[in-house]
Protein backbone atom coordinates (compact mmCIF):
# COMPACT_ATOMS: atom_id res chain seq x y z
CA UNK A 1 0.00 0.00 0.00
CA UNK A 2 1.63 3.47 -0.83
CA UNK A 3 1.20 6.02 1.53
CA UNK A 4 -0.53 8.83 1.08
CA UNK A 5 1.82 12.82 0.20
CA UNK A 6 1.18 13.70 3.35
CA UNK A 7 2.85 10.97 5.05
CA UNK A 8 5.03 10.32 2.56
CA UNK A 9 6.32 14.15 3.55
CA UNK A 10 6.03 13.64 7.58
CA UNK A 11 8.23 10.45 6.86
CA UNK A 12 11.08 12.21 4.18
CA UNK A 13 11.29 15.25 7.05
CA UNK A 14 11.58 12.90 10.87
CA UNK A 15 14.10 10.26 9.08
CA UNK A 16 15.48 12.14 6.25
CA UNK A 17 15.75 15.08 6.95
CA UNK A 18 19.30 15.84 5.80
CA UNK A 19 18.37 15.57 2.43
CA UNK A 20 16.19 18.99 2.58
CA UNK A 21 17.58 21.01 5.01
CA UNK A 22 19.91 24.32 3.61
CA UNK A 23 22.67 23.58 6.24
CA UNK A 24 23.12 19.93 4.70
CA UNK A 25 23.34 20.90 1.17
CA UNK A 26 27.03 21.31 1.48
CA UNK A 27 29.56 18.70 -0.38
CA UNK A 28 33.03 18.16 -0.12
CA UNK A 29 33.59 21.44 -2.76
CA UNK A 30 37.13 22.15 -3.85
CA UNK A 31 38.64 25.19 -2.37
CA UNK A 32 36.82 28.35 -4.44
CA UNK A 33 33.44 27.12 -4.93
CA UNK A 34 30.77 28.61 -7.75
CA UNK A 35 30.08 25.86 -9.17
CA UNK A 36 26.25 25.05 -9.79
CA UNK A 37 24.19 22.62 -7.83
CA UNK A 38 21.31 21.03 -7.89
CA UNK A 39 18.90 19.02 -5.85
CA UNK A 40 15.79 17.00 -6.52
CA UNK A 41 14.63 13.93 -4.57
CA UNK A 42 11.15 12.53 -6.51
CA UNK A 43 9.25 10.34 -4.44
CA UNK A 44 6.41 8.52 -6.61
CA UNK A 45 2.84 9.81 -5.65
CA UNK A 46 4.41 13.28 -4.35
CA UNK A 47 4.93 16.48 -5.08
CA UNK A 48 8.07 17.54 -6.87
CA UNK A 49 10.35 19.87 -5.46
CA UNK A 50 13.99 21.00 -6.86
CA UNK A 51 17.02 23.20 -4.86
CA UNK A 52 19.24 25.32 -6.97
CA UNK A 53 22.53 27.19 -5.84
CA UNK A 54 26.26 27.58 -6.07
CA UNK A 55 28.60 26.15 -3.86
CA UNK A 56 30.76 28.09 -1.89
CA UNK A 57 34.49 28.14 -0.69
CA UNK A 58 35.43 26.06 2.50
CA UNK A 59 36.16 29.43 3.96
CA UNK A 60 32.93 31.15 3.53
CA UNK A 61 30.64 31.65 6.20
CA UNK A 62 27.67 30.83 4.03
CA UNK A 63 26.25 27.41 3.36
CA UNK A 64 25.70 27.61 -0.46
CA UNK A 65 25.49 30.91 -2.90
CA UNK A 66 21.95 32.00 -4.18
CA UNK A 67 21.56 31.88 -8.05
CA UNK A 68 19.91 35.63 -9.28
CA UNK A 69 19.81 34.21 -13.11
CA UNK A 70 18.99 30.44 -12.93
CA UNK A 71 16.48 28.61 -15.01
CA UNK A 72 15.34 25.19 -14.57
CA UNK A 73 13.99 22.62 -17.54
CA UNK A 74 12.58 19.26 -16.64
CA UNK A 75 11.93 16.28 -18.64
CA UNK A 76 9.47 13.33 -18.15
CA UNK A 77 9.99 10.01 -20.57
CA UNK A 78 12.17 12.43 -23.45
CA UNK A 79 9.01 15.17 -23.58
CA UNK A 80 9.70 18.61 -22.62
CA UNK A 81 7.07 18.97 -19.17
CA UNK A 82 8.25 21.91 -17.53
CA UNK A 83 11.07 24.91 -17.92
CA UNK A 84 11.02 28.05 -15.48
CA UNK A 85 13.01 30.57 -13.66
CA UNK A 86 14.33 29.48 -10.42
CA UNK A 87 13.22 32.17 -7.83
CA UNK A 88 16.56 33.50 -6.13
CA UNK A 89 14.80 33.97 -2.48
CA UNK A 90 13.42 30.35 -2.19
CA UNK A 91 16.16 27.40 -1.03
CA UNK A 92 13.37 25.07 -2.51
CA UNK A 93 10.53 25.09 -4.98
CA UNK A 94 7.63 22.93 -5.59
CA UNK A 95 6.40 21.94 -8.86
CA UNK A 96 2.80 20.84 -7.92
CA UNK A 97 1.35 20.32 -11.48
CA UNK A 98 4.25 17.63 -12.08
CA UNK A 99 3.10 13.74 -11.45
CA UNK A 100 5.34 11.73 -10.29
CA UNK A 101 4.72 8.27 -11.49
CA UNK A 102 7.02 4.37 -10.72
CA UNK A 103 8.92 4.06 -13.97
CA UNK A 104 9.02 7.33 -14.99
CA UNK A 105 12.81 9.44 -16.08
CA UNK A 106 13.07 12.33 -15.56
CA UNK A 107 15.99 14.39 -17.09
CA UNK A 108 16.70 17.99 -15.03
CA UNK A 109 18.70 20.42 -16.30
CA UNK A 110 19.61 24.07 -15.16
CA UNK A 111 21.87 27.05 -16.00
CA UNK A 112 22.35 30.24 -15.24
CA UNK A 113 22.82 33.32 -18.21
CA UNK A 114 26.66 33.95 -17.11
CA UNK A 115 27.10 30.24 -18.83
CA UNK A 116 27.28 27.33 -16.44
CA UNK A 117 25.03 24.56 -17.47
CA UNK A 118 24.05 21.26 -15.19
CA UNK A 119 21.94 18.19 -15.99
CA UNK A 120 21.09 14.76 -13.96
CA UNK A 121 18.59 12.01 -14.53
CA UNK A 122 16.92 9.73 -12.32
CA UNK A 123 14.17 6.51 -13.36
CA UNK A 124 11.74 6.56 -10.40
CA UNK A 125 12.35 3.04 -8.85
CA UNK A 126 8.78 0.55 -8.32
CA UNK A 127 7.85 0.30 -4.95
CA UNK A 128 8.33 -3.46 -3.70
CA UNK A 129 5.37 -5.26 -2.22
CA UNK A 130 6.00 -6.00 1.98
CA UNK A 131 4.56 -9.55 2.07
CA UNK A 132 4.05 -10.33 6.01
CA UNK A 133 5.51 -9.00 9.42
CA UNK A 134 5.72 -12.10 11.83
CA UNK A 135 6.66 -11.49 15.17
CA UNK A 136 9.51 -14.28 16.43
CA UNK A 137 9.45 -13.31 20.16
CA UNK A 138 11.00 -12.12 22.72
CA UNK A 139 15.12 -11.60 23.07
CA UNK A 140 17.13 -9.86 25.95
CA UNK A 141 20.90 -8.57 24.88
CA UNK A 142 22.65 -6.75 27.55
CA UNK A 143 19.66 -6.25 29.44
CA UNK A 144 17.73 -4.30 26.91
CA UNK A 145 14.10 -6.32 25.97
CA UNK A 146 13.11 -6.24 22.64
CA UNK A 147 10.92 -8.10 19.92
CA UNK A 148 12.53 -10.06 16.79
CA UNK A 149 10.48 -9.94 13.76
CA UNK A 150 10.80 -10.92 9.71
CA UNK A 151 9.75 -8.90 7.41
CA UNK A 152 8.91 -10.24 4.17
CA UNK A 153 9.10 -8.97 0.95
CA UNK A 154 9.40 -9.31 -2.55
CA UNK A 155 12.49 -8.70 -4.49
CA UNK A 156 12.85 -8.31 -8.41
CA UNK A 157 15.33 -10.35 -9.65
CA UNK A 158 15.74 -9.06 -13.43
CA UNK A 159 17.91 -5.52 -11.62
CA UNK A 160 19.79 -4.66 -8.93
CA UNK A 161 17.57 -3.30 -5.93
CA UNK A 162 17.90 -0.74 -3.45
CA UNK A 163 16.10 -0.20 -0.34
CA UNK A 164 16.04 1.76 3.15
CA UNK A 165 13.55 -0.11 5.90
CA UNK A 166 12.12 3.00 8.26
CA UNK A 167 9.92 2.30 10.95
CA UNK A 168 7.92 5.57 13.06
CA UNK A 169 5.93 4.75 16.53
CA UNK A 170 2.38 6.84 16.91
CA UNK A 171 -0.10 6.82 20.66
CA UNK A 172 -3.16 7.81 19.11
CA UNK A 173 -5.74 8.84 21.76
CA UNK A 174 -9.75 7.95 21.86
CA UNK A 175 -10.16 10.12 18.92
CA UNK A 176 -7.71 8.82 17.22
CA UNK A 177 -5.48 12.09 17.46
CA UNK A 178 -1.63 11.50 17.89
CA UNK A 179 -0.12 12.13 20.80
CA UNK A 180 2.97 10.92 20.36
CA UNK A 181 5.53 10.22 17.34
CA UNK A 182 9.03 9.31 16.98
CA UNK A 183 11.28 7.07 14.87
CA UNK A 184 12.02 4.14 15.72
CA UNK A 185 16.02 3.20 16.51
CA UNK A 186 15.78 -0.75 15.85
CA UNK A 187 18.31 -3.49 15.85
CA UNK A 188 19.55 -4.06 12.15
CA UNK A 189 20.76 -7.98 13.01
CA UNK A 190 19.75 -8.86 9.07
CA UNK A 191 23.29 -9.68 7.19
CA UNK A 192 21.67 -7.28 4.44
CA UNK A 193 22.38 -4.42 6.34
CA UNK A 194 26.43 -5.42 7.09
CA UNK A 195 28.98 -2.97 5.61
CA UNK A 196 30.72 -4.00 2.40
CA UNK A 197 33.43 -2.85 -0.77
CA UNK A 198 34.99 0.30 0.74
CA UNK A 199 32.35 1.48 2.73
CA UNK A 200 33.63 -0.25 5.83
CA UNK A 201 37.26 -0.36 5.51
CA UNK A 202 37.63 1.91 8.56
CA UNK A 203 33.75 2.01 9.99
CA UNK A 204 32.81 -1.42 11.99
CA UNK A 205 29.60 -0.90 13.25
CA UNK A 206 28.39 2.58 11.50
CA UNK A 207 24.72 2.71 10.73
CA UNK A 208 23.52 3.09 7.04
CA UNK A 209 19.98 4.49 8.28
CA UNK A 210 18.35 1.45 7.39
CA UNK A 211 19.69 1.02 3.72
CA UNK A 212 20.75 -1.89 1.67
CA UNK A 213 21.12 -3.53 -1.40
CA UNK A 214 19.22 -7.15 -2.60
CA UNK A 215 23.08 -8.19 -3.44
CA UNK A 216 22.90 -11.56 -1.27
CA UNK A 217 19.35 -12.27 -2.36
CA UNK A 218 18.33 -15.30 -4.41
CA UNK A 219 14.95 -15.98 -4.35
CA UNK A 220 11.71 -13.32 -5.47
CA UNK A 221 11.20 -12.66 -1.59
CA UNK A 222 13.26 -12.22 1.63
CA UNK A 223 12.48 -12.42 4.93
CA UNK A 224 14.56 -9.97 6.66
CA UNK A 225 15.37 -9.87 10.52
CA UNK A 226 15.20 -7.14 12.89
CA UNK A 227 14.64 -6.35 16.73
CA UNK A 228 12.27 -3.59 18.15
CA UNK A 229 13.22 -2.58 21.50
CA UNK A 230 9.64 -3.80 23.89
CA UNK A 231 9.48 0.09 25.10
CA UNK A 232 7.70 0.57 21.16
CA UNK A 233 5.20 -2.44 21.73
CA UNK A 234 4.11 -1.87 25.86
CA UNK A 235 0.30 -2.55 26.27
CA UNK A 236 -0.95 1.39 25.06
CA UNK A 237 -2.98 2.93 28.18
CA UNK A 238 -6.86 2.81 28.35
CA UNK A 239 -8.74 4.18 25.18
CA UNK A 240 -5.72 4.09 23.57
CA UNK A 241 -3.49 2.60 20.42
CA UNK A 242 0.12 2.42 19.57
CA UNK A 243 1.33 2.22 15.88
CA UNK A 244 4.06 1.13 14.35
CA UNK A 245 4.24 1.83 10.97
CA UNK A 246 6.61 0.30 8.64
CA UNK A 247 8.26 2.09 5.16
CA UNK A 248 10.14 -0.07 2.69
CA UNK A 249 11.69 2.45 0.32
CA UNK A 250 12.98 1.49 -3.20
CA UNK A 251 15.61 4.13 -3.69
CA UNK A 252 17.28 4.68 -7.19
CA UNK A 253 20.60 3.79 -7.32
CA UNK A 254 22.25 7.12 -6.76
CA UNK A 255 19.78 8.11 -3.97
CA UNK A 256 21.27 4.79 -2.40
CA UNK A 257 24.66 6.17 -3.08
CA UNK A 258 24.35 9.36 -2.22
CA UNK A 259 22.60 8.41 1.43
CA UNK A 260 25.70 6.29 2.25
CA UNK A 261 28.54 8.17 1.32
CA UNK A 262 26.82 11.32 3.15
CA UNK A 263 26.37 8.79 6.67
CA UNK A 264 30.09 8.10 6.11
CA UNK A 265 31.15 11.62 5.56
CA UNK A 266 29.43 12.41 9.20
CA UNK A 267 31.08 9.37 10.75
CA UNK A 268 34.66 10.65 9.20
CA UNK A 269 33.76 13.82 10.35
CA UNK A 270 34.13 12.92 13.85
CA UNK A 271 37.39 10.96 13.19
CA UNK A 272 40.79 12.66 14.14
CA UNK A 273 42.66 11.79 10.86
CA UNK A 274 40.62 10.17 7.82
CA UNK A 275 40.58 10.26 4.26
CA UNK A 276 38.25 13.02 2.52
CA UNK A 277 34.98 11.44 1.69
CA UNK A 278 33.71 12.34 -1.66
CA UNK A 279 30.00 12.49 -1.64
CA UNK A 280 28.50 10.49 -4.22
CA UNK A 281 26.67 13.10 -6.98
CA UNK A 282 25.15 12.47 -10.42
CA UNK A 283 24.53 15.71 -11.69
CA UNK A 284 27.11 16.67 -15.75
CA UNK A 285 28.82 20.05 -14.94
CA UNK A 286 28.16 20.54 -11.77
CA UNK A 287 27.13 19.31 -8.24
CA UNK A 288 24.16 17.76 -6.23
CA UNK A 289 21.85 14.87 -6.93
CA UNK A 290 19.08 13.81 -8.95
CA UNK A 291 17.26 10.69 -6.91
CA UNK A 292 14.09 9.11 -6.74
CA UNK A 293 12.28 6.71 -4.38
CA UNK A 294 8.87 4.69 -4.01
CA UNK A 295 7.57 3.27 -0.90
CA UNK A 296 5.59 0.69 0.10
CA UNK A 297 3.78 0.52 3.95
CA UNK A 298 2.29 -1.19 6.50
CA UNK A 299 1.63 -1.17 10.31
CA UNK A 300 1.38 -3.27 13.61
CA UNK A 301 -1.63 -2.20 15.92
CA UNK A 302 -1.99 -2.29 19.43
CA UNK A 303 -4.88 -1.66 20.80
CA UNK A 304 -5.64 -0.93 24.59
CA UNK A 305 -8.45 -1.74 26.99
CA UNK A 306 -11.63 -0.38 25.66
CA UNK A 307 -10.76 1.12 22.78
CA UNK A 308 -13.88 1.46 20.61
Amino acid sequence: MIKSPKYIALLLLSALMMLSCESDLDLKIPEGGGQLVIFSFLTADSVMSVHLSKSVSHSSVDDFERVYDGYIAIKRNGISLDSFAFPYDQTWIERPNITVKEGDVFDFSAGTLSGLNVRGETVVPEATKILSIDSMGLSVTNNVRAISYELEFADAKDKDNYYQLLITHEKRDSLNKVTEFQDVNYYKDDELFYIRDQEGSLLGGIDFRGSFSDYIIEDESYRIQIRIPEIYLLQPGYKETRVLKFYLLSLSQDYYNYLRSRVVAEYNSKLPVVDPIKIHSNIQGGLGLIGSVAIASDSIVIIGNAYN
